[in-house]
């Protein structure tokens, strides 16, 4: 007594379009992952240089009290152009002044969203008088 066994027709098809649709969903994960983190290296990498920036005016206006620091300057790196803002504000009846240094630049389009500008705010106070005043030398 023979069984015969019925043909399953189709079955092979079904099962290789669910796999299809399965390694698609995850290839598209994958990808939108790579993505994410390319944006992310690139927003850290432009926050850096805007760091630096900030930093370099901040310094150069709190230490060396010089009159060739800029006050508003651009600079262009690594594709972006960076915009940066120096803001002194003498406080009132104390001997300081207050430093403000902004820095922006055009921020990455992501995804539903329009690029917005981002930006970096450094603050900081400086005597306004300097050190070397009142102190004798040997």
């Amino acid at each position: 007594m023979t069984h015969a066994k019925l043909p399953q027709t189709g079955m092979a098809m079904i099962e290789a379009l669910v796999a299809s649709a399965v390694l698609g969903v995850g290839m598209m994960g994958a990808a939108q992952l790579a993505i994410q983190g390319l944006q992310t290296a690139t927003d850290t990498r432009q926050r850096l240089l805007a760091h630096g920036l900030a930093v370099n005016a901040m310094e150069c206006h709190q230490t060396a009290l010089r009159a060739d620091c800029p006050l508003n300057d651009q600079t262009t790196a690594q594709a972006s152009t960076f915009t940066r803002r120096v803001e002194l504000t003498p406080q009132a009846g104390v001997s300081l002044v207050d430093i403000t240094v902004t820095v922006q630049w055009p921020g990455a389009a992501r995804a539903g969203s329009a690029g917005s500008p981002s930006q970096l705010v450094l603050r900081s106070s400086r005597a306004a008088v300097p050190i070397w005043v009142g102190v004798s030398l040997p």
